[in-house]
């Protein structure tokens, strides 16, 4: 299961979730911080198990094995099949930056209760997002294609494997302990 834990994230990551939650706190919107680092096994199980037909599973596979990215493709395999149970996510492990600790979800409270859609609590939304912008933090709201509201990261750039070699890869997951 994912961690909801700061201390989880890198310590430049932990400092800006801190900023935000005080920000959002300073314009009177609570903020949970719900999803911090998800291992790259647990991102392997959300992939493998969006995958009703096992298609992508075995493109992925060779594709990170064409790539260098053999292991990751290790992963896939380790945790074996799962169960479709609906779409989760189109990322497979080493593809979201919350594999690397930089990377955490988030929703606007109001009451005490999770408002997870933009038009039941624009003024949370907004504020998260200022927040995100004055903590130098890419912010998934502001994302063309995929809008991805709960979503802020320390890098630009969707998905990690595309700006990242091998080498380099390994050496961020190796250092913060992920592999």
């Amino acid at each position: 299961m994912a961690s909801r834990r700061l201390e989880d994230l890198t310590p430049e990551m932990q400092d800006k979730a801190k900023f935000i939650l005080g920000y959002c706190q300073g314009e009177d919107v609570d903020l949970l911080i719900y999803c911090t680092l998800r291992s790259l096994e647990e991102q392997a199980i959300l992939f493998r198990s969006s995958d009703k037909t096992g298609y992508r599973v075995k493109a992925k596979i060779k594709k990170f094995r064409d790539r260098g990215f053999g292991f990751l493709a290790d992963i896939i395999e380790k945790v074996g099949p799962q169960k479709y149970d609906g779409w989760k996510t189109n990322a497979a492990p080493g593809e979201s930056w919350h594999g690397y600790r930089e990377a955490f979800d988030a929703v606007p409270l109001l009451g005490g209760k999770a408002m997870w859609s933009y038009k039941s609590y624009k003024k949370g939304w907004d504020v998260y997002g200022e927040a995100c912008y004055e903590a130098g933090l890419e912010w998934g709201g502001n994302w063309i294609k995929y809008k991805d509201m709960p979503h802020a990261q320390l890098r630009p750039g969707g998905n990690p494997l595309k700006i990242l070699t091998p080498e380099e890869v390994k050496f961020i997951l190796t250092k913060n302990k992920l592999l």
